[in-house]
């Protein structure tokens, strides 16, 4: 997981966002490879920009985790959120094996889907 953020970390994405917790869903396809990413990087204020991680490094590395966590529980994954907050380094992953429309944004749930995906990892002095 922590090559996961690691690579979201680096990419061009969030450059000009001065964010502090980053939310991404990837999913996951049946060979295991990554067939789309969106989410939300949460900045110092509280707002959210959406961003999306389909960049080769991040790509790789959830594919990686994956894979091993397959091997491990033998149950593929179809979605996997992934959120990462930058000043206390705690990372926390959910999976999901059945729902492909699990953690979907649509027009009517934006707002609240966008709360909804909001880390929450770190102390009220984050933000």
């Amino acid at each position: 997981m922590n090559a996961i953020a690691r690579e979201i970390a680096d990419t061009d994405e969030l450059h000009g966002i001065d964010w502090v917790e980053v939310s991404a869903i990837f999913s996951i396809d049946a060979d295991g490879d990554v067939n789309a990413s969106y989410g939300y990087a949460y900045d110092t204020r509280g707002e959210a920009h959406a961003v999306a991680f389909l960049y080769d490094p991040v790509e790789r590395a959830v594919k990686a985790y994956s894979d091993w966590l397959q091997q491990e529980s033998r149950t593929s994954i179809v979605k996997m959120l992934f959120q990462f907050n930058r000043n206390t380094r705690r990372i926390h992953a959910d999976f999901e094996h059945d729902d492909p429309l699990r953690w979907q944004v649509t027009p009517g749930n934006l707002d609240a889907r966008i709360e909804e995906l909001r880390p929450r990892l770190g102390s009220s002095d984050d933000r």
